[in-house]
Order: C-alpha cells, then sequence, then structure tokens
C-alpha cells in the first residue's frame, strides 16, 4: 500500500522546471554521497514558489509539497532514533528533545552547514528579497530534500543522511556520553570484564577523495563484533562500537 502511495506521488511531480539547475545532481552528491534516479523530483525539492511561472506552472511545482513529506520523515527518523538511543527517557522528555531537534532555527543551521541556500531555485522577487538566507525557506529546503531523498532513495538513506547531517552535530541537545562515546565505553566494557582490547579496523574504503565513506570492523580476539560505515572513520568507528556493544550486551543477558 506504501509503495504505491509514493508511485502516486511521483506520477503528480511536474515534469519541467523554469530554471533547472543542470548541475544540481552532481552538488547533491558531493553534499550527502546521493544520486538521484529521478532529476525532476531533486530539482522541485529546490523549486522556490517565487521562481513559478503563472501561465505553465501551478504552486505544487514549487518544494512545498516535499517539504510537507519531508517534514513527517525527519519527524519519524528523530523519534526512532530517540527510542532507541534513550530506552530509559520518558515520553515527555523525548518530546522535548525531538522539538529541540526539529525547530526552526536548527534546521536552519544545519541547512546553512550543507551549503543548500546557493541551491535554491529562486525567482527575481525571490533573489531581491533575498530569501536563501532567511531561516523558514533554508529549514524548508532541508525538509523539502528529505522527502526528495525518501522517495527516490528510501528510508535507509534518508536516516543515513539526518544522522550524519543533524543528529551527531547538537551535542547540546543530545548528550554526548549516550550518544558520541560509544567507542569509550566499549573500551569501558572489555575492561570491566577484563576482555582484551578491541581492534579497530577500516575494512573498507570507497568514494572519490573529497567525499570518502569509510567502513570500520571491531575485532576482539579475532572475532568480527560489530561493523560501521561513515563519511568520517571517527563515525564508522562510534556505529561499530555501539553495534559491538548491542551484541555483547545481548550475548550477556542470554548468559
Amino acid at each position: 500500500m506504501l509503495r504505491k502511495i509514493i508511485e502516486k506521488m511521483k506520477s503528480l511531480l511536474p515534469r519541467r522546471f523554469k530554471g533547472l539547475k543542470t548541475d544540481l545532481a552532481e552538488e547533491i552528491y558531493k553534499i550527502s554521497g546521493c544520486t538521484f534516479n529521478n532529476p525532476d523530483l531533486l530539482n522541485q525539492a529546490f523549486f522556490h514558489s517565487s521562481a513559478i511561472n503563472l501561465d505553465t506552472q501551478t504552486r505544487d511545482s514549487s518544494y512545498e509539497r516535499l517539504e510537507f513529506l519531508g517534514d513527517a520523515v525527519l519527524e519519524l527518523i528523530v523519534s526512532r532514533f530517540l527510542f532507541e538511543n534513550f530506552r530509559e527517557y520518558s515520553e515527555g522528555r523525548l518530546t522535548q528533545m525531538r522539538a529541540q531537534l526539529v525547530n526552526r532555527t536548527i534546521l536552519a543551521k544545519t541547512s546553512r552547514s550543507l551549503k543548500l541556500g546557493p541551491l535554491i531555485i529562486l525567482g527575481k522577487g525571490g533573489e531581491k528579497d533575498n530569501l536563501r538566507t532567511l531561516d523558514s525557506v533554508l529549514s524548508d529546503i532541508y525538509e523539502s530534500f528529505i522527502g526528495a531523498l525518501y522517495l527516490d532513495n528510501g528510508f535507509e538513506a534518508v536516516y543515513q543522511f539526518v544522522y550524519d547531517s543533524l543528529l551527531v552535530k547538537h551535542h547540546k541537545v543530545i548528550p554526548a556520553p549516550e550518544t558520541q562515546n560509544y567507542k569509550g565505553l566499549l573500551y569501558e566494557y572489555c575492561q570491566k570484564r577484563q576482555l582484551s582490547d578491541p581492534i579497530f579496523d577500516v575494512s573498507d574504503e570507497t568514494g572519490p577523495d573529497h567525499f570518502k565513506e569509510f567502513e570500520i570492523s571491531i575485532l576482539l580476539d579475532d572475532r568480527v563484533l560489530g561493523q560501521g560505515k561513515g563519511k568520517s572513520k571517527k563515525d564508522a568507528s562510534q556505529k561499530a562500537a555501539q553495534a559491538a556493544l548491542e551484541l555483547l550486551k545481548s550475548e550477556e543477558n542470554i548468559k
């Protein structure tokens, strides 16, 4: 049923855009590492209503519908992340943390760090008013891109993008010891149980020099405990350490 809804949404996308950015896919790959199968979908994600040609287009040609979808997908991703990583927190605390993460200021800041502003397609009025610098527009663009990425690449690709661009960047909102220091927690776990020190090994390295992706494997007495991928060795190590910790704890509970 969900697949049919997604395909229906894709079929409703406008096919041509005034102000089409032919190099947008290349710029987005540099930013997110994601490739798009549907260039029209990607362009709509950055197409502001000020650029609409009223003779040939409707307001639905802008990014607003994708922003609506992206807002819902983003809330689901953040909710899932908080639910899985803060099991001892109450519903009220989780709701507060989610609200802090998805507010307009944070999303606009994230959009600026990704340099999404210069990619927005504006009309003459939008350019004159310099709309690409407004928090409201930048936060909407982040969400519309998420909506487009979800339709074109699927949920897991969006989850990874949001994790890398948003969730690991805001230590004041997400307590660092629990989400940023899995590596230290893994060493501490092994030391308390008199296990060997885990070895972090770069098991794979892909992509161009300016946009590499690393895979880290964690070995303990020649056994692979966990693996993680990330845009940096640090991120990949944290994800691998989290997987290793979860495995060790689950095995301890079975015993």
